[in-house]
């Protein structure tokens, strides 16, 4: 895969033709291309054969950027390894033996390294037949649902899809996301609930709507797909415009960003689970019954997660860190405002020198380990093979049938 630093440096591009042309430049030069895409399947192919002589009856599900269509070319692999109901040992113990199965097939598998303290353990291994990294979990199926969530809300509508892409590439150029910054997840569901102010993505209550519920993590993670709008009245200059404009003003003292309603629900609300709103009834039982932790309210950022309500997905914000946020966004605005369309988009994506605490040095590229750097090229066929992707990333294994697309919920 490409470095971080060649996908970051935006002097490559030209920025030459209109705005939407620009756009599809960039969009050409970030995301992952044909080769990199059907390489995953045989990523997860790999995992299941290796894993699965151990652990029977397991079933291999990606999920997060690559699944969702926001994947760049230096994105990982994320795998959640969901193992048979009668397989409950510690889960540090899972890391760690995944670990000794990977390291013992080489041929596939190298550098594995059991993260085993983190919040939720995961193994970081690289797959060598594809030059990929891939971060195994073994906690949760909940990101699983949070990204054909997220598929399903982006991928209606292209210009959703593309301000989402932007929104990511915009914030990793200006170091506002990453390890110990903001999570790409929760910049995106700051996209999403933008998106629903005007009235191009459903508020996820009105999914969730006469649908058999389906719970895991004691949530309801079930959701209907109706169609989306496709109003093409905004182009995506004033999308991206408008967006930044939205959040400058956003009160996000005040404010906690629900994507379950839609809409901005005021912090003093949560402090007490008596007064919190009567539509989240399921945090109500949750919190008030099953005593669940409530959510955290003392934070820059509230980004409440769509399904599971008690979690702030923002929690990484900090002060200087919000304040950077802050800075960039408006920023953002006076170039939108001040400038002409056809440079908007190379100023918003120049990297301003910054001598804060929070300039960060440019990451060390992990390298292929065999050496050698693959040169992909522009395929028309890029989004159909994501689409492809996307439909049948949940491998079951030979004697059970290949690849699958069919909707499954998960207890």
């Amino acid at each position: 895969m490409d470095s971080e630093d060649d996908v970051l440096d935006t002097s490559r591009l030209k920025f030459s033709g209109d705005f939407d042309e620009q756009v599809q430049e960039v969009m050409e030069h970030i995301r992952l291309q044909r080769e990199e895409v059907e390489g995953f399947n045989s990523l997860i192919t790999d995992l299941y054969h290796v894993l699965s002589p151990v652990w029977k009856d397991i079933q291999v599900l990606a999920f997060g950027s690559i699944v969702t269509g926001l994947g760049l070319r230096t994105s990982d692999v994320d795998c959640y390894i969901q193992l048979p109901p009668w397989l409950h040992p510690p889960e540090k113990s899972f890391v760690i033996k995944a670990k000794k199965i990977l390291m013992q097939h080489q041929h596939l598998f190298q550098n594995a390294f059991a993260i085993v303290h983190a919040k939720v353990p995961i193994v970081q291994v690289f797959h060598v037949p594809t030059q990929v990294y891939c971060d195994l979990s073994f906690n949760s199926p909940a990101g699983v649902a949070n990204s054909k969530l997220l598929t399903y809300l982006l991928n209606s509508n292209k210009k959703a899809l593309y301000l989402a892409i932007l929104i990511k590439y915009w914030s990793k150029i200006h170091h506002l996301t990453g390890t110990n910054l903001m999570s790409s997840y929760s910049l995106t569901l700051l996209v999403i609930f933008f998106l629903q102010q005007i009235n191009m993505i459903h508020p996820v209550m009105d999914l969730q709507e006469n649908v058999e519920e389906s719970y895991i993590d004691e949530w309801n993670s079930a959701f209907s797909t109706p169609e989306q709008s496709n109003k093409d009245d905004k182009s995506m200059y004033k999308l991206l415009g408008e967006f930044f404009k939205y959040y400058k003003t956003f009160e996000f003292d005040k404010y906690i960003v629900s994507l379950y309603l839609g809409r901005p629900v005021a912090r003093e609300l949560f402090t007490k689970v008596e007064t919190v709103p009567s539509n989240f009834v399921r945090y109500k039982t949750n919190v008030g019954v099953k005593n669940l932790k409530p959510l955290r309210l003392d934070t820059v950022m509230c980004i409440q997660d769509p399904f599971q309500h008690n979690r702030n997905c923002a929690l990484a914000v900090y002060a200087k860190l919000g304040q950077t946020i802050s800075a960039q966004i408006q920023r953002a605005v006076s170039i939108y405002e001040n400038d002409s369309e056809r440079i908007f988009l190379k100023k918003l994506l120049t990297e301003t020198p910054d001598h804060s605490p929070l300039a960060k040095k440019k990451k060390k590229n992990r390298p292929p380990l065999n050496g050698v750097k693959k040169n992909y090229r522009h395929n028309e066929k890029l989004r159909n093979v994501q689409q492809n992707f996307r439909q049948n990333y949940h491998y079951r294994g030979r004697n059970q049938g290949n690849w699958r697309g069919e909707r499954r919920n998960i207890h």
